[in-house]
C-alpha cells in the first residue's frame, strides 16, 4: 500500500527536504554570524579552516551556480519558484523507487533553501536584498599546477541540489538499464 501512494505524501520525501533546508539555513546563519564576528574582511575576505584548502568567506551571491548571471535576482527567484512546482509534480508522479525520492527531496531541500535568501534574506529580491548566502569556500591542488583550483564558493543547498541531481540520474539510469533488461527477456519469450 504504501508503494502506490504517491510521492508528493512519503515521509522520505518531505523528511529530506525539511532536514536540508533546516541544515542550510542554520549554517548559513552560523558562517555568517561568525565570519561577521572573527573576520576582518579589510585584511582577509575568509576565514581558514584549513589553510591551503578550505576556508569559510562571506559571499553574498546575486546569481546562480558558480556565480553565473549575477545580478539577476529576480529572473533567478522566479525559476527557483517554478522549479519547486516541477520538483512538486514529478514526486507527486513517482509511485515507488526510495532513490528518487530521496534524490528530489534533496533538490528540493536545496531550492527551498536557496529560495528563502531570494525571498528573505535583506529584505528580500523586492527590496534590493535576496542574495543568496554562499560560505562554503576550497582550493583544490592539481598536479603540475602551481596555482590551486579555486571552487566556486557554495553552501549546503548548492551541495544538496548536486547530490539530489547525481542521485536522481543513477536511479534513471539503473531503472532504464531494469527495463530495457525486461524488454530484452521478453523478445527473448516470444522467440
Amino acid at each position: 500500500m504504501g508503494k502506490s501512494r504517491p510521492g508528493l505524501f512519503r515521509p522520505l520525501f518531505w523528511g529530506t527536504a525539511g532536514i536540508l533546508v533546516l541544515l542550510d539555513l542554520s549554517t548559513k546563519a552560523w558562517a555568517f554570524s561568525f565570519l561577521s564576528k572573527s573576520t576582518d574582511f579589510r585584511f582577509s575576505p575568509r576565514h581558514s579552516v584549513i589553510d591551503g584548502f578550505f576556508y569559510l568567506a562571506k559571499v553574498e551571491n546575486k546569481g546562480t551556480v558558480w556565480g553565473l548571471f549575477q545580478n539577476g535576482t529576480l529572473p533567478l527567484t522566479l525559476v527557483r519558484i517554478l522549479m519547486v512546482a516541477a520538483l512538486l509534480f514529478f514526486a507527486y508522479r513517482i509511485r515507488s523507487g526510495g532513490t528518487k525520492l530521496l534524490a528530489l527531496g534533496m533538490i528540493l531541500g536545496g531550492a527551498l533553501g536557496n529560495l528563502y535568501d531570494n525571498l528573505f534574506w535583506q529584505g528580500g529580491v523586492f527590496q534590493g536584498g535576496g542574495a543568496v548566502r554562499d560560505f562554503l569556500d576550497f582550493y583544490l591542488p592539481i598536479p603540475f599546477r602551481e596555482q590551486p583550483y579555486h571552487w566556486p564558493t557554495f553552501n549546503i543547498a548548492d551541495a544538496s541540489i548536486l547530490v539530489g541531481a547525481f542521485l536522481l540520474f543513477l536511479a534513471m539510469h539503473r531503472e532504464d538499464r531494469h527495463n530495457a533488461k525486461s524488454s530484452g527477456d521478453r523478445v527473448e519469450e516470444k522467440k
